[in-house]
């Protein structure tokens, strides 16, 4: 009975975290109306890496800032702030919606690499799941279609990004807390948006731009938090499904507040890499894949 309730409260906290990060995605947006993504990333970089660090003061971790220098750390940071970078430029000209939709194949890439790259055994099923999976990715971006924009492809360069990110996170010790992990992705990201002013032109922030970047400093903040304690005591393989809820999300705020509609192709894109990814963590659940050396699941 502790184990379901916490499950179903594990299932909310991912559903409203992953609600959160579209939202999150949704600020962004509204701010590349009036200022180039890397004033985005080092704006709210500052903002999210305050936030954070007043919580780990709080917690009474800030012994554990040494190993903002932990190669592992890093690694995870950079592989992490290159998605922003990526995912940002993209929705600068596609939807939410869209480009959200084409990250959700992160996990079908990560076992494609796993492959690939560590000789990891999967079934001719599971291989069919990342063919679908992309399948997808290409109904959205419509490559060589009238609507194709190479820009398009910036979400699937994110996806594998985020694959290389969850290998690192899997090596990455128990010891070192969570939000230390996170705080070095905000300063990571912060560092980059910084560096990218030497070849783009800031503006003058006005009290309206201010507001967008503090809610996206607020909900990246936000959102892992919900994501972390959605797996506590939780069954990962459970609650990693309901990450597709960002997709949900996106595209509601992708037409409520940009009035921007999928249409019919990109929505049956949408459905065959959300089709993939859950069929891919069921057959996790039920009968893990066998890999020389097995790689943890991601500590959001």
């Amino acid at each position: 009975m502790n184990d379901h309730i916490a499950n179903r409260r594990g299932i909310l906290l991912m559903i409203a975290g992953s609600s959160v990060f579209a939202t999150n995605d949704a600020f962004s947006k509204l701010a590349l109306a009036h200022i180039p993504p890397t004033q985005i990333l080092a704006i709210r970089g500052i903002m999210a890496a305050c936030l954070m660090f007043m919580v780990i003061a709080a917690k009474g971790q800030l012994p554990a800032l040494r190993f903002l220098v932990d190669w592992r750390v890093l690694a995870r940071a950079g592989a992490e702030a290159g998605v922003a970078v990526l995912f940002i430029n993209a929705i600068m000209t596609m939807s939410i919606g869209d480009a959200a939709a084409i990250l959700q194949v992160a996990p079908l890439a990560t076992m494609a690499i796993a492959v690939l790259v560590f000789g990891t055994r999967i079934s001719a099923a599971q291989w069919a799941a990342v063919f679908v999976g992309f399948l997808g990715v290409t109904l959205i971006v419509k490559p060589g279609g009238s609507t194709f924009d190479v820009v398009a492809l910036a979400p699937l360069g994110a996806a594998l990004l985020v694959s290389a990110r969850d290998f690192v996170t899997g090596r990455i010790g128990s010891h070192v807390p969570t939000l230390v992990v996170t705080l070095a992705t905000a300063l990571m990201g912060m560092t980059i948006g910084f560096a990218g002013s030497t070849v783009e032109t800031w503006q003058a922030l006005d009290q309206v731009t201010m507001g967008y970047l503090f809610g996206g400093a607020l909900t990246l903040f936000g959102g892992h938090m919900l994501t972390i304690a959605a797996f506590r005591g939780t069954d990962p393989a459970l609650i990693s499904p309901f990450r597709y809820a960002a997709v949900v999300c996106s595209v509601g705020l992708s037409a409520m507040v940009f009035n921007n509609m999928p249409d019919l192709v990109s929505i049956a894109g949408m459905a065959l890499i959300m089709a993939g990814g859950f069929y891919t963590m069921h057959q996790h659940r039920a009968a893990p894949v066998r890999a020389p050396a097995p790689v943890p699941a991601e500590s959001p």
